[in-house]
Formats: C-alpha cells, sequence, structure tokens
C-alpha cells in the first residue's frame, strides 16, 4: 500500500511527481477508487472520466443532502451504479466496502471535534487499511490530523508485519506570507498476496452491498398471498392490463418463474424506473417477488411505489408475493400453467 499525505496543490510538487490528490491516487482506467468526504461529487465526477467505463469509483459522505445532490448530478450525466456509486456512511461506521478491494483510498473527510474524533481517527485508519487493495494508495487531505496520518504509518510498518519502505519528503508551498515547510509522507507497503483459493478473482463491484448505493425506500406495501396470484394468473386478467409480475431476480430466473412474468432484475431497476413506469403504469396492480421476497423484491415494490407517490400517480400500486419463487414453486411448481422456465 502507497500512503501520500499532505501536498494538495503544492506549485513545488514536482519534488515527488504529482500535484493532485487524484494525480497521487494513480487513477487509472478500469481501476476502483474510494472517495471519502465526497460531497456533492465534483471529484467523483473528475475521477470517473479518468476511469473509463470499465472502472469503478465510490464516494461516500455523512451528510445525506449532499449524497443525494450528487446522485441527481451523476443521474443527469448519465453516470449509475455500479461504475458511479454515492453512499451514505457516517464516520464511525463500518465502510460498505469488500477487503482488500480498492484500487486508490482519497479522503478529505474533516473530523469532528471532541471526544468521538479520537473513535473516528481509530476506526477511519482501520477500515481505510482494510478495504485497500496490497500495492493499493491512500492518498489523505491536508485537514486529516497528524494522529491518523501516524496510526497508518504504524499499522503499516508494525501491525502488519510487511517489509516497508519509508521515504519522508518535505515540501515547500508558496502563501502571500512567504513559503511555508510541509511535510509529506510517503511509503510503500506490500501486504500478503491472497491465496488463489481465497477468492482472488476480478469483482463486479467493490460495494459490499450493491442496494446502499441507491436511496433507501420510504413506502410501506401490501403483501398477497402466492395463492391469490395464482388465481389472477388463472384468470387470464393479466392480458386484459388488469396487473403484471415482476420477478426482480438475475440468472436465478432460470430455474423457474410465474409464468407471464417479466423479468427486472433488481441491481438495475432503480436507474430503470421511468421506463419500467411508462411500460407498466397502467397497471393496477404490480407485483414484485424474489427468491423468498425478503428483500430484492420488497425493495424494488417500495422503490416504485415511492415513484408513483412522487408523480402524485393512483392508476398503478405496488405489492409483493409472500414467499416469493421459493413458496411459489413449492406450491405451484408441478403445474406448467403457473410456472414457466427458460429453455436452454
Amino acid at each position: 500500500m502507497m500512503v501520500s499525505v499532505g501536498g494538495e496543490g503544492n506549485d513545488n510538487a514536482d519534488q515527488v511527481g504529482y500535484t493532485t490528490p487524484v494525480d497521487v491516487a494513480f487513477v487509472t482506467e478500469g481501476g476502483t477508487v474510494l472517495h471519502l468526504g465526497c460531497g456533492t461529487g465534483s471529484r467523483v465526477f473528475d475521477i470517473a472520466k479518468r476511469m473509463g467505463d470499465k472502472g469503478q469509483v465510490i464516494g461516500i459522505d455523512e451528510h445525506l443532502g449532499a449524497i443525494a445532490q450528487a446522485r441527481r448530478t451523476a443521474t443527469a450525466k448519465g453516470l449509475k451504479p455500479p461504475g458511479v456509486a454515492f453512499v451514505h456512511v457516517s464516520q464511525t461506521d463500518e465502510l460498505p466496502v469488500l477487503s482488500d478491494s480498492v484500487d486508490s483510498v482519497i479522503s478529505t473527510w474533516s473530523l469532528h471535534s471532541g471526544s468521538q474524533r479520537q473513535l473516528e481517527e481509530k476506526k477511519i485508519g482501520n477500515e481505510i487499511w482494510r478495504v485497500v487493495k496490497p500495492g493499493g494508495r491512500v492518498v489523505l487531505g491536508e485537514d486529516i490530523p497528524e494522529n491518523l496520518r501516524s496510526k497508518l504509518v504504524v499499522d503499516a510498518v508494525y501491525d502488519h508485519g510487511s517489509q516497508t519502505e519509508v521515504v519522508v519528503n518535505e515540501l515547500s508551498t508558496a502563501t502571500n506570507n512567504g513559503a511555508n515547510s510541509k511535510i509529506s509522507y510517503r511509503f510503500h507497503v506490500v501486504k500478503p498476496t491472497r491465496r488463489e483459493e481465497d477468492g482472488n478473482v476480478p469483482l463486479e463491484s467493490a460495494l459490499r452491498d450493491w442496494w446502499i448505493a441507491y436511496p433507501v425506500p420510504v413506502s410501506e406495501v401490501p403483501y398477497l398471498d402466492c395463492g391469490d396470484v395464482a388465481k389472477m394468473v388463472r384468470s387470464g386478467s393479466g392480458e386484459r392490463g388488469d396487473y403484471v409480475v415482476v420477478d426482480v431476480r438475475r440468472k436465478d430466473h432460470a430455474g423457474g418463474h410465474v409464468r407471464g412474468s417479466v423479468q427486472c432484475p433488481a441491481q438495475t431497476f432503480y436507474d430503470d424506473l421511468p421506463s419500467f413506469h411508462e411500460r407498466f403504469g397502467e397497471r393496477k396492480k404490480v407485483i414484485f417477488y424474489c427468491g423468498s421476497s425478503r428483500g430484492r423484491g420488497p425493495r424494488c415494490a417500495r422503490w416504485y411505489q415511492d415513484y408513483l407517490n412522487d408523480k402524485d400517480d393512483t392508476k398503478s400500486e405496488a405489492f409483493v408475493m409472500r414467499g416469493g419463487i421459493k413458496e411459489w414453486k413449492e406450491r405451484f411448481g408441478g403445474d406448467d400453467a403457473l410456472t414457466d422456465r427458460d429453455v436452454d
């Protein structure tokens, strides 16, 4: 791991070869970058341009309003998860990011004052070290306290038993009052590489849970029993436009699904809400399900109901099929009139 501290905007930064935090972080096409304290996302969008379509940049901030604005801007720019993701996280919370999954961490978080500060320093330091890949980089902004900088050095040199090279460079910056000296720590730590059986394979996303890149739904939606949905399917009322059943699973859809249902994977459902509403907004009942209807199905149903409420649309209503496809197949798996399967 390479950690660089300070020196942002330094006119004499050619002494170490870099200028901005993004430059120091070695942001390259196809990499994964985590930005702590991203605010409304301006630096994230700059990073996204450098990363290209195959990279991922995750912006994290503790201010929900800033994250909401960042998400709106991303939508306007045509950027969406997993490529560009914004997540609301407190500084004392565990980062919702997989271990050893990030090429570069840029932190511009300003820590709170008082008794909470020490807790934040310890938590952030531990979490930064956990998520960065072996050989990855951490760049800390100028507002990061010396205690946190020192902690990262101690973790690298003493706590992890890695062979470490520490190089201290003194940088000088010109100000209106003359030249001020600043210290920039640059050190490289090689973390133990994973064994092949440990799962050292490319990740689709560094985020631990895909849904945290989206707003938390607020609407409550009613549930329908599988038997009630089966009656609708038998009646053929779906063909008349009275309802639609939505399967939000991905690959597991092939193993059996409600006959006549449409597949809309949960991982992209929120981004596709406008087109989904345009397609099914006239259906009185929009019934969602997943494997057991405890996660993806209810989440998508609530997102759809939120969308309807925001538009004051009362023509359509979201429902969840209780028990999901698991209960459906237990009750109706042998009935071809109710259960369909994809053909290879």
